[in-house]
């Protein structure tokens, strides 16, 4: 009987021994990173001819901004036009949005505007770059920190 309690406590030692904790190990408190969110935004409205809007957002941390163009068409017929308007970043100054950087861009698909921007208040202008014959409905997909 003694000879069977040896090797029950002999198994269970080797079992004991062999199976370990898997699991990987944590970094260390010393090396830690830090990542920034970011927010994606969809502006969408209708802008008619001479037209500006804006749209104000806060940027939690400096870091990239991007802005996409995503569609433009006819605000009565909803068919896709290819007429380009101006895009532009700036700060809000009363009801407008003085802006420091602008583009003419096309709808696509990829962001036609990229800027890096310190943490604060700032605006993106959609504008009439004086193409348009008609009132148009737009998308404009930005992110943001």
């Amino acid at each position: 009987m003694r000879c069977g309690t040896l090797l029950a406590t002999l198994a269970l030692a080797l079992v004991t021994v062999t199976c370990g904790d898997d699991a990987p190990t944590s970094p260390s408190s010393s090396s830690s990173s830090t990542t920034t969110s970011t927010s994606t935004v969809t502006f969408a409205g209708t802008l008619s001819v001479g037209g500006v809007r804006f749209y104000s957002f806060t940027n939690l941390a400096s870091g990239s901004v991007t802005a996409l163009l995503a569609s433009v068409a006819g605000a009565d017929t909803r068919l896709p036009l290819a007429v380009p308007l101006e895009l532009g970043i700036g700060i809000p100054a009363g009801t407008g949005c003085a802006t420091s950087t602008i583009q003419l861009v096309s709808a696509g698909l990829t962001s036609q505007m990229t800027l890096t921007l310190a943490a604060g208040t700032f605006c993106l202008r959609v504008a009439d770059a004086g193409e348009l014959r008609g009132p148009v409905s737009f998308a404009v997909r930005f992110t943001h920190p």
